[in-house]
């Protein structure tokens, strides 16, 4: 029987049996006290991953997070002023509620957005009452490692985590493809046998091979 590995360790008839799907396309996100509700409802997010950094293993207090990203929402990246119209990512509920996360020395990567080569925006996202993470709002800087465009990207992000019904419940394309940030992992990834690509920091870079 041949097996079919990608470059970075994956299985893709693995993957299936660990990450079945069903078929929808819209979820609802809620925080813990219910003030923030968020509904996504696409058919193509733009990534949908495992991150081990540690920035965002401190940000999540876990020692890992899953996280789908799409490409328009109700939000806008720069002011976080409301918009109107149609999105794959709609706040619903308490969009008042919606507090950036301060910046500081905890983050190992950049301090701030302003200091971020790569990324600029409000950042993270979190429930001002009960203090649950709900979204990342960024945008990604033209020509530069995750934008080899000339215009700024959007890049809004939810965890499934705050979804209200399972993830085998939701349609292939949502569910996790890769493990980003292996080099960072506090957890074992070896023993993660689950057929998703494992990457060193980033999709289409350096492949984990493990710890030396």
């Amino acid at each position: 029987m041949s097996i079919n590995v990608t470059a970075a360790g994956g299985n893709a008839d693995l993957a299936a049996k660990c990450y079945p799907s069903g078929t929808k396309n819209e979820a609802k996100a809620m925080c813990l006290c219910g003030g923030v509700e968020i509904t996504l409802e696409t058919d193509s997010p733009t990534l949908t991953a495992f991150c081990h950094c540690e920035s965002c293993r401190r940000a999540h207090s876990a020692p890992m997070y899953q996280m789908m990203f799409v490409a328009t929402a109700n939000i806008c990246s720069k002011t976080g002023a409301q918009k109107e119209g149609n999105f794959e990512l709609t706040i619903t509920k308490g969009f008042e509620l919606l507090t950036p996360a301060a910046p500081g020395p905890g983050n190992p990567n950049y301090e701030s957005m302003d200091d971020n080569p790569n990324f600029g925006g409000i950042g993270r996202l979190f429930c001002s009452e009960c203090g649950v993470t709900m979204m990342t709002v960024i945008f990604a800087r033209p020509r530069t490692e995750f934008n080899d465009g000339d215009e700024e990207a959007d890049m809004f992000c939810v965890f499934p985590a705050t979804f209200t019904d399972k993830m085998n419940e939701f349609i292939q394309s949502w569910q996790p493809t890769h493990h980003v940030n292996c080099d960072s992992a506090i957890l074992p990834l070896a023993a993660i046998n689950d057929g998703l690509d494992k990457w060193a920091e980033w999709p289409e870079g350096e492949p984990w091979i493990g710890y030396s």
